[in-house]
């Protein structure tokens, strides 16, 4: 019997030592995108914003305790992840769209366009508290969706010339060498950087918007088939599963699945409307 219990004991300790993770997301309440949190596992749910207007993307700080909200109203605030407090980043700049936190919290990476065109946007460069503005890529057309590596060096990012083909490219920060990762194969969105390099992101070249990886030797794997829009990608902690968005089940929620294309299921509840989930690794928090 003792033998029995400290089994299950055992058991239990590695189930939840192994879920370090936590899921910062946007949920829709009240009429507006809101951040919330929840468990890797979908428990846990606890709204972070409650301030009057949509929020675009979020990301988080190395520590957990805060995140960087992007609004849709072109603001970028941090806010405190226990209370919700925001705290506006202060620049000469307005206007920014997708930005996201380097993995140091030392800089931030957004998308901007200084001509006032929708079309006409590029990946700029900002220190954490909103100096040293720089401008990282100087390509005509429409360039946003940044998302860093894990070590920092290079920001991938969306490029589309206005037509149907929509690639996947990528940015050396300190020598802002411009790289073309896919060569029209229609549209590429949401783009995440694995720790090993793997990317994962969606795409509709299939004919529906599903989830696809592409690992560092360059091959490409579909892990979605469904008629949903799939999208928005980010990667657990130990690269084997992905967090998507899905509008499978006729409601945007929030699901995992495994990178081989096993273990899709659906995390928060059907009649939420939720999007964007973005993790935390707890177990590699200072």
């Amino acid at each position: 019997m003792m033998i029995t219990t400290i089994a299950c004991q055992l058991t239990m300790s590695l189930a939840l030592g192994a879920s370090h993770e936590s899921l910062a997301y946007l949920e829709l309440r009240d009429g507006f995108w809101q951040v919330s949190i929840m468990s890797a596992d979908g428990s846990g749910v606890r709204p972070v914003t409650r301030s009057a207007g949509d929020k675009t993307r979020v990301s988080w700080y190395p520590d957990g305790k805060r995140l960087l909200v992007n609004g849709a109203d072109g603001r970028i605030y941090g806010v405190d992840a226990a209370t919700g407090q925001e705290q506006s980043v202060k620049t000469e700049l307005s206007g920014f769209q997708d930005a996201v936190l380097s993995p140091d919290a030392k800089q931030i990476a957004f998308s901007l366009s200084t001509s006032g065109s929708v079309d006409d946007h590029d990946i700029w460069l900002m220190k954490e508290d909103g100096t040293a503005l720089r401008k990282l890529t100087t390509m005509p057309w429409l360039q946003h969706e940044p998302a860093w590596s894990a070590d920092g060096r290079y920001v991938y990012f969306l490029s589309g010339n206005g037509g149907q083909v929509h690639d996947i490219w990528r940015v050396g920060v300190s020598d802002r060498r411009t790289e073309q990762l896919t060569n029209n194969q229609l549209y590429h969105f949401d783009v995440a950087v694995a720790k090993d390099g793997s990317l994962a992101f969606s795409s509709n070249r299939s004919g529906n918007y599903d989830i696809w990886i592409r690992t560092p030797a360059g091959e490409d794997r579909q892990i979605t088939h469904d008629a949903a829009l799939d999208a928005r990608p980010a990667w657990s902690a130990d690269g084997r599963h992905v967090f998507f968005e899905s509008s499978d089940g006729g409601s945007l929620g929030i699901w995992s699945i495994g990178i081989d294309g096993s273990d899709r299921k659906r995390l928060t509840g059907v009649a939420d409307q939720a999007r964007f989930p973005v993790v935390f690794d707890a177990g590699g928090a200072p």
